[in-house]
């Protein structure tokens, strides 16, 4: 590569240096890099391991299911989409043999890790459904407490008086993980049982009576697999960052 023609805008040619000069103006240089230093990494790293090539059919139907949730199923606008990411059908299948040889590197560097966070953090990783009835004055929350103590239903109670959307659908929530509730809620529903009704809590200025309808424990698999997997791997990939020296000549 000739790097003094890098680069062309408008037939006006730009070397490699003063492209580098605008990306450091921009502020975005050593974002450059450090995706330069990570690519290197993972591709070492892949070497190292003897990380093999993926099978043929496995790539390819790797593209066709891509191709797929595109919506690029005629040769047409899968070339149009080709071109518009300046890119060919070559240079699209190295890419997704990469992707596929880091998922496997992933894989192999998370394979001990996983297990061991799943089981040092099952607790925060538990998913609970609540029900909530939300409303402005303190008052108002003790007497429907005191309704659902006497047998009330909870669904028409939230229908009826709770101030939030969720009232219409009498107010049941979409399940959530214990880690990303609001810790006044995590702490109030640590060891409430199905059915349990809970408050009234202050939360930002308004009253909210929760009722547990779900407990469902955390299971190694899946969606929550793939997060710790990604989740390990990223701090693994920035502390072999962290010991790289890393410098712009």
């Amino acid at each position: 590569m000739d790097i003094n023609n890098f680069l062309s805008i408008d037939s006006v040619t730009l070397s490699l240096e003063q492209s580098l000069d605008y990306l450091r103006t921009a502020g975005k240089l050593s974002t450059v890099v450090l995706e330069i230093a990570q690519q290197y990494l993972v591709e070492n790293e892949i070497k190292a391991l003897a990380i093999p090539e993926p099978e043929a059919d496995i790539v390819e139907q790797f593209i066709l299911e891509f191709r797929l949730q595109q919506q690029l199923t005629s040769p047409e606008s899968f070339q149009k989409w080709l071109l518009t990411n300046g890119i060919n059908y070559a240079v699209l299948k190295q890419q997704v043999i990469f992707r596929i040889k880091q998922e496997n590197l992933k894989e192999k560097v998370t394979a001990l890790k996983v297990q061991k966070h799943f089981v040092q953090n099952k607790e925060n990783l538990d998913r609970v459904v609540l029900s909530r009835i939300v409303v402005q004055h303190p008052e108002i929350a003790e007497d429907l407490k005191a309704q659902l103590e006497r047998g009330a239903d909870f669904v028409q109670l939230a229908k009826q008086y709770s101030t939030v959307d969720d009232a219409v659908v009498g107010g049941v929530m979409v399940p959530v993980i214990r880690a990303q509730m609001p810790e006044m809620v995590r702490k109030a529903t640590e060891n409430a049982q199905v059915g349990q009704i809970i408050g009234p809590l202050q939360i930002e200025g308004r009253y909210c009576l929760l009722k547990v309808e779900q407990l469902l424990p955390a299971s190694l698999e899946g969606a929550l697999k793939r997060d710790l997997e990604n989740l390990l791997f990223e701090e693994w990939l920035k502390e072999k960052l962290q010991n790289m020296n890393v410098k712009l000549n």
